[in-house]
């Protein structure tokens, strides 16, 4: 019996040793492959949704998704499924169209009853992040999107290359740079932009 239990034993922890051996390369890979910028920031944007980011809150009958229906579409990036481009986290800011929490989706960022709302928000927190002297691509990417859970620098440099500046260039707060950085900054996030000309033009509409 004492033979049996050590040999359990042996092979519940070989069991255990070799999960803990794969779980490691699978997690230095995915490490690497964020260094090189293979990974949005992140590593989240471009998931389905799943029981680890959402929960089962019901949408309000006036939800109107990307695709203009009322289902919450769980195969999207998650800034395109919570009508959020910018990924903007849940926080006590009173934005136009967001939704509660209790009719809020996702466990951690912001949803909004529509499309245009979500960019408009994004618009609207560029603009005020310029207003305070966040006027560079280096210093808004660093401010919104921080290295401690980002690849900042290869979002950096994926915004500097889509508005052809540099880093520490200083930016006018005009519509179209505000457009170029809300296209630049949601392809990002969800692994391409997902916002038409008329979609920004209707949220600019709105502020």
């Amino acid at each position: 019996m004492r033979a049996t239990n050590k040999k359990i034993l042996f092979i519940s922890g070989g069991v255990l040793t070799t999960g803990a051996i794969v779980t490691s390369i699978l997690l230095i890979r995915r490490r690497n492959r964020r260094k090189r910028g293979l990974l949005p920031s992140g590593g989240y944007n471009n998931n389905p949704a799943n029981i680890l980011t959402t929960n089962t809150n019901a949408l309000p009958s006036n939800f109107k998704n990307w695709n203009g229906g009322n289902t919450y579409l769980l195969a999207m990036p998650r800034g395109i499924r919570n009508n959020n481009p910018g990924n903007m986290i849940q926080s006590n800011s009173k934005w136009h169209g967001k939704l509660s929490k209790a009719q809020n989706k996702d466990r951690r960022f912001e949803m909004f009853i529509a499309p245009e709302y979500g960019v408009r928000a994004m618009i609207k927190l560029l603009k005020n992040y310029m207003g305070k002297g966040f006027d560079t691509v280096e210093k808004i990417v660093h401010r919104y999107a921080p290295s401690f859970e980002n690849d900042t620098k290869a979002y950096i440099n994926a915004v500097c290359k889509d508005l052809k500046v540099q880093p520490k260039t200083k930016l006018l707060t005009t519509k179209n740079t505000l457009q170029l950085l809300v296209f630049s900054m949601a392809k990002v996030e969800n692994g391409k932009s997902y916002i038409s000309p008329q979609l920004f033009e209707q949220a600019y509409s709105m502020i």
